[in-house]
């Protein structure tokens, strides 16, 4: 699309130091707009959750609730989609907003290795696909696609998009160094050693769940290239997780500058340009983070503290060099820790929120603020810790293949760190899908809402939490007017509590029958004492599980039910 205003703007953005693909721009109307948006691709293959995403977008279009002014890939050459409803002026600001986005593709060294071409190989890929369905029948390709997106984010992106086979198991020499100090005594250093690789499968944990179930799941060659290509695209789309606050901060930056030099507005546009420019660096809701906005007020700081810190003889880097610096090597975690500062944050009013009180479960039910949510701090470090960790690991658990057992079995890992439990629902569906790819027992270890590990398991019976404990009575939703019997199957345990909670997801608010009441419960039923069903709110919900242990076990594994039931009160 040729525009000269267009070309003005990009010959501003050469001269400020930008260098960036040819960028073809479209204009497009807004049903277009919000399809792109949903596939993340315009020409990518179709699958029916791209239509769920497209009907939401096109929804929230309609009612004003959001707006969708361009859409730029990372491709050579890079392409752009405008809104055919834009003004003038929105689009001279897009299309420097664009420029950025690009130089920002070109040079970020999370980019390096990204497929330039992936225009053309999301249309090779759509084709394959419509292959598959032509020959296997649409249900059966979306379902492969559906288990490949629901593990599109398990992928080890470091460790690149084409990677070798294990080692198969074979016995070889290798030089194995004898001693520290074997030449002092005039001895070999090293000396030949038999020695197997190979041995154990996975060699080391996986992170790549993706590459490992295509490389080694028994499945279909159709089915291996279904899941290759959505682990294709993953890569593709990582790194774009990895730099939203930095990408769309750099973007707005230099939109600023580009239109600032730009001599060519009128007085109205230059009006409409500091609307518009306002309304991107909107600070957002309180309780979240607008990216461009703290992107963008970032930069601003550490281009005039390097100003400064160059003035003063302190740094070989002027303020613009240190940002053409930041946006070559740093993604938002690196970002966010090294450059976020205590005087910014205090700037900006950002805070760090949690719950009002961790009490124990002893202290709970004395606690009438527990559940509230509060500013727990405006410590810069607490602050970046709440910003990073939901950009760890594409934003998914981190889970790894830790061991294929002699009997065939998949053991997996949840590395938990702080970064909180499994939902046992996700868990469960995710567990059944690889289970359709891999057809032997799987285990996931992983830790419940107390840090207690408990395993996870998916057989051809279906799933387990550890020994399953299934709840009989009371039933669910049940409305009761004097205390309930509780029953359950025993799931191979012999010791019980019952735990009850105004949460559903129990994260507060908790009563447990054995920390709270002192209680072990022997038998797989307990009734509820008056005293304590005196204290039970009238009206509300009351979600209730029970935990269960065997007594000789050694260390204990504590199993909870599948299920979470709730009674009310009448």
């Amino acid at each position: 699309m040729e525009n000269p205003r267009f070309e003005a703007l990009q010959a501003i953005a050469r001269q400020l130091g930008l260098d960036f693909f040819d960028v073809i721009f479209e204009v497009v109307p807004q049903d277009i707009m919000s399809e792109i948006a949903a596939y993340g691709l315009p020409t990518r293959a179709r699958h029916w959750s791209y239509g769920k995403v497209y009907n939401r977008q096109r929804v929230h279009g309609q009612m004003g609730l959001s707006k969708i002014y361009e859409i730029v890939l990372n491709n050579d050459p890079g392409y752009a989609f405008l809104l055919d409803t834009n003004s003038e002026i929105a689009n001279l600001l897009v299309v420097a907003h664009v420029y950025a986005h690009v130089d920002f593709f070109k040079h970020n060294s999370y980019f390096a290795d990204t497929n330039r071409n992936m225009v053309n190989t999301a249309v090779e890929h759509a084709l394959r696909i419509d292959e598959y369905i032509e020959r296997y029948g649409l249900d059966c390709v979306e379902r492969v696609m559906d288990i490949a997106f629901a593990i599109d984010r398990h992928i080890d992106f470091h460790k690149g998009l084409v990677r070798k086979p294990y080692p198969t198991r074979a016995v070889v020499e290798r030089a194995v160094k004898t001693s520290d100090y074997a030449d002092l005594f005039g001895e070999e250093a090293f000396a030949l050693k038999k020695v197997v690789v190979g041995d154990t499968m996975p060699p080391h944990p996986e992170r790549d769940l993706l590459w490992f179930l295509a490389q080694y799941a028994p499945i279909e060659p159709w089915e291996r290239d279904v899941l290759e290509i959505i682990r294709a695209e993953s890569h593709y789309f990582y790194p774009q997780f990895e730099t939203k606050i930095l990408n769309e901060g750099w973007a707005t930056y230099w939109h600023a500058e580009i239109l600032n030099q730009y001599a060519e507005l009128s007085p109205s546009e230059t009006i409409d340009f500091g609307v518009l420019h306002s309304g991107v660096v909107n600070p957002g809701h309180r309780m979240s983070i607008n990216p461009y906005y703290l992107g963008y007020r970032m930069l601003v700081d550490v281009e005039r503290r390097w100003d400064k810190l160059h003035a003063a003889g302190k740094s070989s880097l002027t303020g613009r060099e240190k940002l053409f610096e930041i946006r070559r090597q740093e993604n938002d975690i690196s970002f966010l820790s090294n450059y976020l500062t205590q005087e910014l944050v205090e700037e900006l009013e950002l805070f760090a929120y949690g719950y009002a009180c961790e009490h124990g479960p002893q202290e709970r039910k004395k606690c009438r603020k527990c559940g509230e949510i509060e500013i727990k701090s405006r410590d810069v470090d607490e602050v970046i810790q709440s910003l990073t960790a939901p950009r760890y690991n594409f934003g998914a658990p981190r889970i790894v293949i830790s061991k294929v057992l002699d009997d065939g079995a998949l053991l997996l890992e949840h590395e938990q760190g702080n970064l909180g439990t499994l939902d046992v629902k996700y868990a469960e569906k995710t567990l059944e899908y690889i289970h359709e790819l891999w057809k032997k027992p799987l285990r996931l270890r992983t830790a419940n809402t107390q840090g207690e590990p408990i395993v996870l398991k998916y057989t051809t019976t279906g799933f387990e939490m550890g020994e399953y404990i299934a709840l009989l009575r009371p039933a669910d939703e049940v409305r009761l007017g004097e205390p309930p019997t509780f029953e359950w199957t025993s799931g191979g345990n012999d010791s019980f509590s019952v735990n009850l909670s105004l949460d559903p997801r129990f994260s507060y608010r908790n009563y447990s029958t054995y920390y709270d009441g002192g209680i072990i419960i022997r038998k797989t039923s307990w009734t509820m004492p008056e005293n304590l069903w005196n204290l039970a709110p009238k009206g509300k919900p009351i979600y209730w599980k029970i935990r269960g242990v065997r007594s000789a076990d050694r260390p204990q594994t504590v199993i909870e039910s599948r299920d979470v039931r709730h009674f009310i009160r009448v």
